[in-house]
């Protein structure tokens, strides 16, 4: 120690310094003359750029005959255009010194880009082509359906993926989002070029869809060369209309077994039906959310992995969609704990709507969000993803603006009333992947069980019995 210095006192953690103040980035909004929608921000710094078109072309617009439609279209935009093979848009893309990716959700279909801002017209020139010209080479169809019934398959190996397919059908039931993201074995099967060609045509269109941009750029200027390299008229047809998901509402607690032999640890899965991301919920449902499962010191992982070992870790989410997006609690536990483990999730889904939360530990939650947030804003591709989101939801322009304000004047009060309101711990599925004949007398009294196969067949619904 230096002479006349004072010694540190290391039995108390140093107090936090002051929040530095947040600002989102400016972002500028405009539409081409083609309908296409441009929000550009600029990100000074780095030389980099992130470029995301986004149409409306999810998952949530198939039908259940027609499951991986999206997902299999996206695949398929950058398999070859008017001008070049799938392997030649691989070459350019790679000279550019930068990654390509195409794909779908629930709610948008998407192809992104990141590069060097240097680069961004090439960019710009070869997101528009695969946009606007896509072929969809029959043996590429063929190649990457084959791929996907092969991925399908390896699911049924996957006890996460197991587990999570059956909460959705049972959670979901009568709805588009009851069906896997990806499609069914045979779903895929029956998917032809044609077909998928139709909903390109029919969900690509530039009316209803959004280019986003991020980087070290004037956005006037990326607006100019946007408009150059998308031309005046793109993909034809109207934007679809938004379907209304709608799914059979659950009636009580039900426990859903997909049987596994012989495994020694157990996927476990907990929720119902959620809100959209559009909800006026939203805000203090993300607060509560995090405290009770949404961050290490949760409720939900404290009780089942530091008081009673059941997990390394368990988790809660509301998932955002423009639909109803599921309550989720995920974790992987112990097989010869799985039920308990299921019964102190419920506990603390009912504790959480039975009194105020206490103020240290609203405080503490509020505080933990606030300062993480800023994190999650540090790179091109952190401010696409917000822009995306203020886009794909329809928020308002100045939404982040306000965002730690709003979660700063949540109230116990306000966490209280959404957990009675948003959190129905009586009416839940209850899915759990492992063996059957050993998780079953374990949930005897919880609710009736059913038990299926890996292949989705149901094996035996018993009686329900008394709690």
């Amino acid at each position: 120690m230096a002479a006349g210095r004072p010694p540190v006192d290391r039995s108390a953690p140093p107090p936090p310094s002051a929040a530095h103040p947040f600002r989102f980035p400016h972002f500028l909004r405009a539409r081409l003359p083609n309908g296409l929608a441009v929000v550009a921000s600029r990100l000074a710094g780095l030389p980099l750029v992130s470029m995301e078109l986004i149409a409306p072309a999810g998952a949530q617009y198939e039908s259940a005959d027609t499951a991986g439609t999206a997902t299999l279209t996206a695949g398929l935009l950058d398999e070859g255009t008017a001008r070049r093979s799938s392997l030649e848009i691989a070459a350019v893309a790679e000279r550019l010194g930068g990654y390509l990716i195409t794909g779908a959700d629930w709610d948008v279909g998407y192809l992104s880009t990141g590069l060097l801002a240097s680069h961004r017209r090439e960019g710009l020139d070869l997101l528009a082509e695969i946009a606007t010209e896509p072929t969809f080479p029959a043996n590429e169809v063929e190649r990457l359906r084959g791929m996907r019934i092969s991925e399908i398959l390896r699911r049924r190996q996957d006890p996460g993926a197991l587990a999570d397919d059956r909460f959705q059908s049972e959670v979901y039931r009568g709805s588009v989002y009851a069906q896997p993201l990806y499609g069914t074995e045979e779903s895929v099967a029956r998917l032809e070029r044609a077909s998928l060609m139709s909903f390109y045509r029919g969900h690509y269109g530039f009316d209803g869809s959004t280019l986003i941009a991020v980087g070290d750029f004037d956005p006037e200027d990326l607006l100019r060369e946007a408009e150059a390299a998308f031309g005046t008229a793109g993909p034809p047809g109207p934007a679809p209309t938004q379907p209304e998901i709608r799914s059979l509402p659950l009636e009580r607690l039900r426990v859903h077994l997909v049987d596994r032999p012989g495994a020694a640890q157990t996927e476990l899965r907990l929720g119902h039906v959620g809100v959209p991301r559009t909800h006026p919920d939203y805000i203090p449902l993300l607060v509560l959310n995090t405290l009770l499962g949404g961050k290490f010191t949760s409720r939900i992982n404290l009780n089942l992995r530091e008081r009673h070992g059941y997990t390394y870790g368990a988790s809660s989410r509301f998932s955002s969609r423009q639909g109803p997006g599921p309550f989720t609690v995920a974790a992987a536990v112990e097989t010869a704990a799985t039920a308990a483990a299921a019964r102190e999730v419920l506990y603390e889904m009912r504790r959480v709507r039975e009194a105020l939360v206490e103020p240290e530990e609203l405080t503490e939650t509020a505080g933990y969000i606030i300062g993480v947030f800023p994190y999650s804003l540090q790179t091109v591709g952190d401010i696409t993803r917000r822009l995306e989101t203020i886009s794909v939801f329809g928020l308002p322009d100045d939404h982040y603006d306000h965002y730690l304000e709003r979660i700063a004047a949540v109230t116990r009060e306000d966490l209280l009333e959404v957990a009675r309101r948003h959190l129905d711990p009586e009416r839940i599925a209850v899915v759990a992947v492992g063996p059957a004949e050993i998780l079953e007398p374990q949930f005897e009294g919880l609710g009736p069980v059913t038990v299926w196969s890996p292949e989705g067949e149901p094996r035996a619904a018993q009686p329900v019995r008394a709690s």
